[in-house]
């Protein structure tokens, strides 16, 4: 193969008289022909010619704006222009896969003599598809690609389930932040949820009464404790009651919660009377794994 670059390289200097025995050039790939090879799963683009095994890391797959279109830029390539004379190519041996393709060849000399040689590739096809270099099919004297079909991902009956039920519950909360508004989405909350055996509950005192907390206390682990834990499907535990500092007072009482664990708040808030702000647990705190949810009882808890 190099010995054929060689030889091109001593045709090219009458285009380059002044380059002289200051030309120089490295082996590479030599495109003769191509094969469509179909498949139901994944058909096959396989071009045929004398390749260096050794440069195929070096091909860059680009896909294009269109998910139906891929380029592909194969550096030191040449077209056999006598077997591969077409550069829009239409027409090919097996319908529905390919709609055109597309052979750039572009040659140039560098500053210091040595020629490039360089082919782009750009290809269509009739579905959506992913372009893959296929090295168990590619060696000296084939170039494969695979037309790969991207994989669907399927939401199961449970997670649409999930969705709905966390989309109906509206607790006509106070306007929050877009970043807020972002984790409290539905979706945010199924994609990371896994469900606990137990749901570690802190309460602390942000409102002007002193024993808000602990009245609260009484309210889920007394009165409550059985509603909550049978429509929350695990065990309720109070691992903490406290009080903030005097002078953090909230109007309202604010629902901490863990971004699995969205379902649990909810529950909680619809039995709490008055009205509640529910938000993400803040980063500075998602380190402390025994509190799964924490309540900041506000000034309007009676």
């Amino acid at each position: 193969m190099k010995q054929f670059f060689l030889l091109l390289v001593l045709s090219l200097l009458f285009l380059f008289p002044t380059a002289g025995l200051s030309l120089s050039v490295s082996s590479g790939h030599m495109l003769d022909r191509f094969e469509l090879i179909p498949d139901e799963k994944t058909p096959f683009l396989t071009f045929k010619g004398f390749f260096d095994p050794g440069q195929f890391p070096h091909i860059q797959i680009f896909p294009r704006n269109s998910k139906t279109e891929t380029s592909v830029l194969l550096p030191n390539t040449l077209i056999n222009s006598i077997l591969l004379p077409e550069r829009e190519v239409t027409s090919f041996s097996e319908e529905g896969i390919m709609e055109k393709m597309l052979l750039e060849e572009k040659i140039t000399k560098k500053e210091n003599g040595e020629i490039e040689f360089q082919v782009t590739l750009t290809i269509s096809s009739t579905e959506e598809h992913i372009l893959v270099l296929d090295t168990e099919k590619s060696d000296s004297r084939h170039l494969t690609f695979a037309l790969q079909k991207p994989v669907k991902k399927e939401t199961t009956n449970a997670q649409e389930q999930q969705k709905v039920e966390s989309i109906i519950i509206d607790l006509a909360p106070p306007a929050i932040s877009p970043r807020e508004e972002m984790l409290l989405h539905p979706v945010t909350a199924l994609m990371s949820y896994r469900r606990v055996v137990q749901l570690n509950l802190t309460i602390l005192n942000a409102s002007p009464h002193p024993d808000s907390a602990q009245r609260l206390a009484v309210l889920l682990d007394r009165q409550q404790k059985r509603t909550i834990e049978k429509r929350i499907g695990m065990k309720l535990k109070i691992v903490n009651i406290s009080s903030v500092r005097e002078q953090t007072i909230l109007p309202k009482t604010k629902i901490y919660f863990h971004a699995n664990l969205m379902r649990e708040a909810l529950i909680l808030a619809q039995i709490l009377p008055g009205e509640q702000v529910i938000v993400p647990m803040p980063q500075s705190r998602i380190s402390k794994l025994a509190t799964d949810v924490e309540i900041y009882v506000g000034k309007n808890f009676e």
